[in-house]
C-alpha cells in the first residue's frame, strides 16, 4: 500500500534547540533520522480532554507545549475539505465537494483503475503514492477567492527538499437509500492526504484505501479503524522518516453520522471514537523517539454545528510543556489553522513561502503547571469565546434600543422642563456611556455557567453605579460627569492596549478566537468608541479650560495619545484606524487654530497618514518576524511579490465591508442617531447652539473619522455604529444638563 521508494532516505528533522544547518543527501542514515508525526485529530476539542477515555493523548499533550486553536477559515464554519485545505496552502482557503477524492494508484475508480485517470487529466503517471483527484478544482476555486492561497504549498515544499512524505486517512462512510446516499455523503472521503499533496495532486506515500478499515455493525456506517491495518501502514512510512500525516478518521466518521441519530447515542459513539483513537495513538507513540521525534496534533475543524476551538500540541526534543502562541496571534495559548503549513516547514528546517499568511508554533511563557491544568485553562478560554460570541447580537440590540428610549426621554425632559427630569436622563446618559467599560470588565468575570440573567445585572449595576459617581465627583459643572464617562471610555481602552488588550479578548465588544478576525490589538468595536471618545474629549477639554494656559495643547495631546496608542504595532497595531485618524486630526488641529480647511490642506494629511503608517511598519518591521503585525507581514508581502497582496487585502476588506452593511446589527444605529439629531434641530435649536458652542472643535474631526472609520475596516459600519453610540448619549448629556454658554473659569 505504501510506495516509499520514490524518494531517497532524507534527515528530516533536529531538536528544536538545534537549528538545521543542511538537509543530507539521499541515504544517508534515513532510518535513524528524525521524523515528524502530525496527528490529525477532528473535531477534538479541549473539553474532550482529561475525563478517563484518552489517556495517552492526555500523556502526549501533557508533555507537549498546547494551545487552544481557531479553525475559522473562509467561512465562519470549517469542514474536513476547508481544513485540509488551509493546512495545505498555509492561508485561509475553500475545500471542494470532491477534496475527499484521494485514491491509491490501483484502486478502482468508477471501473477504471485510478492511475489511468489521473494521468489523463493530471499529464504524469505515477505506480505508487497517492493521487488527489480534486486539486484541479481546488485551485480553480480558490482563485477566484481574494486570499492567494496556494494549495499544495505545504507538500511542493517538502518536494521540492527532497523531504519524504505520506498520508494514512480514511474516513470513508456512507449509507445508501432508496435515491442514492443519505447526507448526501460522496464515496471518499480522504481530504486528509490532501493536506501533503505537491502542485500535481501527488503524495509519494500513504495508505488510503478500504483496507485500512474493518466492519463493525455498532460504528457510525457500519465501519471502523482496523488498527492493524492502520499500524501496518504507519510503520512502513515512519520507518522512511519525514512528514507522516496520520488522521483520527474514526473522529471525522462520528461527526459526518451525527445527523442519523439521536443526542444520546452521539455520546456513546463519540465516546467510543475518542477510546478507539487514542488506543491507536498509543500503539503509535511506541515508536516515535522521545529524545529524537516530533509530534505535532491539530484539529483541523470543529464538530459539526457547533464552531469551537480545537486542540493544538507540539512536542519536540528539548522543548519544555507550557503553551503555543504565533505571530498570526501574538497571544499566549492561542494559534490558528493556517499556522500548521509553516510550523510543519519549520520542523524540518525549511522557510515559509511568501504565500503563506501563517506563522510557526512557538512555545510562549507561563501557563499550568500540568497538562490537565492547561487543559482547564485552554477549555475555559473556548467556552468563554462561545458566550461572547452568543452575547455580541443581544448586547449590541440592547445597546441600540436603549439608544432610541434615550432620546425619547431627552424628548419628553427637553418638552416638559423639569428639572429633576433633565437630571434624570443625564444620568442615563451617562450610564449608558458607562455600558461599554462595563462590557470590557465583564469580561473579568464568567458568566459562561451561570444564569442568564447574570450578565445583565454586572453590566447594568456597573454602568449605573459608575454613573453616579461620574455624577457626584462632577459637583456643579456640568460638562465634569461627562468628561468623566468619556474619560473612562478613551482611558480603559488606552489602558487596555498598553497591557496587552487582556480586556479585548472574548468581551462582546471586542473580538473572539473563533472568530478568528483578531487575536491581538485594538478590534474595530473598540475603535469606534475610542475615536468617538478622543475627539469628544479634546472638544470638551478645550471648551472646559478654556483661558488657561496650554488648556488647547491638553486637549490636543488626547488625539496624539489616541493615535500612539491605537498604531503602534505592539498595543493597537490598527492600520485603518491610523489612516482615518491623521486626517480627522489634521481637520481638528485646523478648527482648533482658526485656520480654513483648503486642498493643499488635505493633500498634507494624506501624505501625513502615509507617512504615520510608514513610521509604524518601519517599527514592525524591525522586529522579529515572527513578531510582526498584519502591517509589517503586509509590507514583506509586497516587497516579495509586488502589489498583488496590498490588491487582495484591499479586495477581501472591500468586500467585507459591503457585505456588513446588510448584516449588522450597528446598521441600525445610523438612522437612530440621524433621527435623533434631526428631533434636536427641529424640537429644542437653543440647545443646538449651545452644544454647536460646546463641542464645535470635534464636530469636523468626527464626521471625518466616522466616514473614513468606515470605508477602511472591513467592520464598515460597525465603526461609525459605534460612534453614533457615543457620540448620541453625549449629545442627549449636554441636551439636557447645559445652559447656553458657561462662562470661563
Amino acid at each position: 500500500m505504501i510506495g516509499a521508494r520514490r524518494l531517497g532516505w532524507t534527515v528530516v528533522l533536529g531538536a528544536l534547540a538545534v537549528p538545521w544547518a543542511s538537509v543530507p543527501s539521499a541515504g544517508a542514515g534515513a532510518v535513524d533520522a528524525p521524523r515528524v508525526l502530525v496527528l490529525s485529530l477532528p473535531t477534538l476539542a479541549w473539553d474532550d480532554l482529561y475525563r478517563g477515555d484518552t489517556p495517552a493523548i492526555d500523556d502526549l499533550l501533557g508533555e507537549s507545549a498546547v494551545g487552544a486553536m481557531s479553525v475559522r477559515n473562509v467561512l465562519p464554519e470549517t469542514d474536513a475539505a476547508d481544513g485540509y485545505a488551509a493546512m495545505s496552502a498555509g492561508t485561509r482557503a475553500r475545500g471542494v465537494p470532491i477534496s475527499g477524492q484521494v485514491l491509491e494508484p490501483e484502486e478502482d475508480y468508477f471501473g477504471t483503475p485510478a492511475r489511468t485517470i489521473f494521468m489523463r487529466h493530471n499529464g504524469f503517471q505515477t505506480e505508487t503514492g497517492l493521487l488527489a483527484f480534486g486539486r484541479p478544482a481546488l485551485v480553480e476555486r480558490n482563485n477566484g477567492l481574494d486570499y492567494d492561497a496556494d494549495v499544495g504549498a505545504l507538500g511542493q515544499a517538502l518536494a521540492d527538499a527532497g523531504i519524504p512524505r505520506a498520508a494514512v486517512a480514511n474516513a470513508d462512510g456512507f449509507v445508501q437509500g432508496r435515491g442514492g446516499t443519505l447526507l448526501r455523503d460522496a464515496p471518499y472521503q480522504r481530504a486528509a492526504a490532501s493536506s501533503l499533496m505537491d502542485e500535481r495532486g501527488w503524495v509519494p506515500a500513504g495508505a488510503v484505501t478500504r483496507d485500512l478499515l474493518e466492519e463493525d455493525p455498532a460504528a457510525p456506517f457500519g465501519v471502523r479503524y482496523a488498527p492493524d491495518a492502520v499500524m501496518a501502514a504507519f510503520s512502513e512510512a515512519w520507518a522512511a522518516g519525514g512528514v507522516v500525516l496520520v488522521e483520527g478518521s474514526d473522529l471525522a466518521r462520528v461527526d459526518r453520522y451525527l445527523p442519523l441519530t439521536t443526542s444520546a447515542h452521539r455520546m456513546v459513539l463519540r465516546r467510543n471514537a475518542l477510546r478507539a483513537t487514542d488506543a491507536l495513538v498509543a500503539r503509535m507513540l511506541k515508536s516515535v523517539d522521545r529524545e529524537r521525534d516530533t509530534v505535532l496534533v491539530v484539529a483541523p475543524y470543529h464538530r459539526s454545528g457547533v464552531i469551537h476551538l480545537t486542540v493544538a500540541g507540539l512536542r519536540a526534543p528539548g522543548q519544555a510543556p507550557g503553551l503555543l502562541q504565533s505571530g498570526s496571534t501574538r497571544r499566549s495559548g492561542l494559534v490558528t489553522l493556517v499556522d500548521v503549513a509553516p510550523t510543519v516547514l519549520d520542523l524540518v528546517g525549511l522557510d515559509r513561502p511568501a504565500s503563506m499568511e501563517g506563522r510557526r508554533f512557538e512555545r510562549s511563557a507561563g501557563g499550568a503547571e500540568t497538562g490537565e491544568a492547561r487543559a482547564g485553562d485552554l477549555a475555559q478560554i473556548d467556552e468563554a469565546s462561545q458566550y461572547r460570541d452568543r452575547m455580541v447580537v443581544p448586547v449590541a440590540i440592547v445597546f441600540s434600543v436603549l439608544q432610541a428610549g434615550l432620546w425619547i426621554g431627552a424628548a419628553v425632559a427637553v418638552r416638559t422642563g423639569g428639572a429633576r427630569a433633565r437630571r434624570r436622563v443625564g444620568t442615563a446618559a451617562l450610564a449608558m456611556l458607562a455600558y461599554l467599560p462595563a462590557t470590557y470588565l465583564a469580561g473579568l468575570v464568567s458568566f459562561a455557567e451561570a444564569p442568564a440573567p447574570a450578565y445583565w445585572f454586572f453590566v447594568g449595576g456597573v454602568a449605573s453605579v459608575l454613573a453616579i459617581l461620574a455624577t457626584v465627583a462632577g459637583g456643579r459643572r456640568a460638562l465634569d460627569p461627562l468628561l468623566l464617562c468619556l474619560g473612562l471610555v478613551f482611558g480603559l481602552l488606552a489602558a487596555d492596549m498598553v497591557m496587552g488588550a487582556p480586556l479585548q479578548m472574548n468581551t462582546v465588544f471586542g473580538y473572539s478566537p473563533t472568530v478568528g478576525g483578531r487575536f491581538a490589538g485594538m478590534g474595530n468595536l473598540a475603535y469606534g468608541q475610542f475615536a468617538a471618545a478622543a475627539f469628544l474629549l479634546c472638544g470638551l477639554l478645550t471648551r472646559r479650560l478654556s483661558g488657561r494656559t496650554f488648556g488647547t495643547a491638553i486637549a490636543f495631546s488626547v488625539l496624539v495619545v489616541a493615535i500612539l496608542i491605537d498604531g503602534m504595532p505592539f498595543w493597537g497595531s490598527d492600520v485603518g484606524g491610523v489612516l482615518a485618524f491623521v486626517p480627522a486630526v489634521g481637520v481638528t488641529a485646523a478648527r482648533l487654530l482658526g485656520r480654513r480647511v483648503r486642498w493643499r490642506s488635505v493633500a498634507l494629511w494624506v501624505t501625513a497618514s502615509a507617512a504615520v503608517v510608514g513610521f509604524f511598519a518601519a517599527l514592525d518591521l524591525s522586529r522579529r518576524g515572527d513578531r510582526r503585525t498584519h502591517l509589517g507581514r503586509l509590507v514583506e508581502a509586497v516587497a516579495d511579490q509586488g502589489l498583488g497582496p496590498f490588491e487582495t487585502v484591499a479586495s477581501r476588506k472591500l468586500g467585507a465591508n459591503l457585505a456588513v452593511i446588510t448584516s449588522s446589527v450597528w446598521t441600525a444605529m445610523v438612522p437612530i442617531g440621524l433621527a435623533c439629531i434631526v428631533y434636536l434641530l427641529w424640537r429644542a435649536p437653543g440647545q443646538v447652539r449651545s452644544i454647536r458652542d460646546t463641542i464645535q472643535e470635534s464636530l469636523a474631526g468626527l464626521a471625518v473619522v466616522g466616514f473614513l472609520g468606515f470605508a477602511l475596516n472591513d467592520s464598515g459600519i460597525a465603526v461609525p455604529g459605534l460612534m453614533l453610540g457615543v457620540v448620541n448619549a453625549s449629545l442627549v448629556y449636554l441636551t439636557v444638563r447645559t445652559l447656553p454658554a458657561e462662562p470661563a473659569p
